[in-house]
């Protein structure tokens, strides 16, 4: 087991960069520092004491174990790094440091535990194990221990037998599981330590990996290869050969599935973070808009309210107040089309834009339509009789209302309503003005929410809403809307709604 690849937030007092590998070392707490020196003389002393601890007979010469053990380990890594893709993405593949360890303790004496351990864990972090140098010291001082008390229950319970495979197999299967579960016990034991005495917020990953079974359950598996790998060396050396590409195929099936859930976890945050970006983005826009649109007609509608006071109160003109009257009702109107507008538009955005669609008679609303319009510049009405639409009444006038107010804002007005049923039983309707129509560069961002044509969103006043508040009211509605060219100029947009319901 390897510690949180996660460096701890350095504390007051004590500085990292400024006192190098070991500057987050002496800005832990006294007992914690404590605890690790004194597991640290632990690991030096103790093998050395108990180096009686270990085969009498070993098959192997004990330098020829240790340079296996440390070519397994080193192929691990390598193995890993390819797997999943270089160690910048994944530490998994260090997570096997204590089966070398653990098989160091079932074949050679104690003392080679202080040769298997660092070296195992200096390829380990010259190949990029991201462990801050304290608590990769204090990780091999762990496994050294651990080791010790394997190799001890070891020696207690097989003192010598040198071969795993020995007879049918079963003491050297006993001895390897009896010591693999002190060697998990002592390893998991030190490393509460750390977990304890140290910083809560700079060991929630230990304590959150202490505090699961899926830990003790994958340590459990590592430690068995680590015993698998003793019982082929010992049983007969040629078939580590057979040994290296079967742990092989084993870690990648062990690497594939945390790599493909970072792999799901990552495409999830990025569509979280381009949800997040483009709702800020909306923000920003929406407020830009109202700060303008709003902003004028309150300004106006302030102005002429305090004119027409004054008037009133000096006795002055009634028709000065009625012009300051009809300009506040304007304007309040205004907001009111603004207003609504942006709740259509925040509805269309939440998913939640519904219509109650009913049989609606389609004449009617185009006369009423046209009848708004300033008189000069009313729309001639072309309806075929009895022509009737599944469609929610009020959306129908709303998408009118908006067609019509952007004819009169950039063409002068309409110049016809017309109704009608199309071969295929739908019912179109169709806003067309005399104007110098839709420049081509605009036509593919016509229907998107704050879309604006730059030549004349400086000269007419708009939101840049409405286009795209009819359209997601006629696709509420089971229809849509698009735009055509009208020769030799001018434009057409043309609505498309369900016929009536049998």
């Amino acid at each position: 087991m390897t510690e949180d690849a996660s460096p701890p937030a350095v504390r007051p007092g004590g500085s990292a960069t400024g006192r190098g590998q070991w500057g987050e070392f002496w800005s832990t707490p006294g007992p914690l520092r404590a605890y690790l020196l004194a597991c640290g003389v632990a690991a030096l002393v103790l093998p050395f004491l108990l180096s009686g601890v270990g085969p009498v007979r070993p098959a192997h010469t004990a330098w020829s174990t240790v340079l296996l053990l440390v070519l397994v380990s080193a192929l691990n890594v390598e193995f890993g790094r390819v797997l999943a893709g270089g160690l910048a993405r994944s530490n998994q593949p260090h997570k096997a440091l204590s089966a070398w360890a653990f098989a160091a303790a079932l074949l050679v004496t104690t003392p080679w535990l202080l040769v298997v351990v660092p070296a195992t864990y200096l390829h380990a972090r010259l190949r990029g194990l991201r462990v801050p140098l304290w608590k990769w010291v204090g990780s091999g001082a762990f496994l050294a221990l651990a080791g010790v008390a394997a190799a001890v229950v070891r020696h207690l319970v097989s003192p010598h037998e040198s071969n795993w495979m020995a007879g049918n197999g079963g003491r050297g299967l006993l001895t390897m599981v009896a010591a693999a579960l002190t060697f998990l016990v002592v390893e998991s034991l030190l490393f509460v330590g750390p977990a304890l005495l140290n910083h809560a917020e700079d060991e929630s990953w230990l304590r959150s990996t202490l505090a699961s079974t899926s830990y003790y359950a994958t340590e459990g598996g590592v430690l068995l290869i680590g015993g698998l790998l003793s019982a082929v060396w010992t049983g007969g050396g040629w078939f580590v050969l057979l040994f290296v590409p079967i742990y092989a195929l084993v870690q990648r099936a062990a690497l594939h599935e945390p790599l493909r859930e970072r792999a799901e976890a990552a495409a999830e945050l990025a569509s979280k973070n381009e949800q997040l970006e483009r709702a800020n983005q909306f923000k920003a826009d929406l407020m830009g808009m109202l700060g303008h649109e709003i902003a004028n007609p309150l300004t106006a509608i302030v102005g002429h309210a305090q004119i027409g006071s004054e008037v009133l109160q000096d006795g002055g003109d009634p028709t000065v107040v009625r012009s300051s009257l009809e300009v506040v009702e304007r304007n309040a109107s205004q907001i009111k089309t603004v207003l609504l507008e942006v709740l259509a538009m925040v509805s269309s955005e939440g998913g939640t834009l519904t219509a109650r669609r009913e049989h609606c008679p389609i004449a009617p609303r185009l006369a009423e339509a046209a009848a708004t319009q300033p008189a000069g510049h009313r729309p001639v009405v072309d309806v075929e009789p009895d022509l009737v639409a599944w469609v929610q009444p009020g959306h129908l006038d709303q998408i009118l209302a908006n067609l019509l107010s952007n004819a009169e804002k950039y063409a002068g007005g309409a110049t016809e309503l017309r109704g009608w049923r199309a071969p295929t039983g739908e019912v179109l309707v169709s806003v067309t003005d005399a104007g110098g129509g839709i420049a081509p560069a605009f036509r593919d961002s016509l229907f998107q929410r704050f879309s604006r044509d730059t030549v004349t969103a400086g000269t007419v006043t708009g939101t840049g809403l409405g286009l795209f508040i009819s359209r997601e009211l006629a696709r509420a509605n089971g229809g849509d809307l698009h735009h055509e060219d009208v020769r030799p100029h001018g434009s057409r947009f043309v609505l498309t709604l369900a016929p009536p319901e049998a």
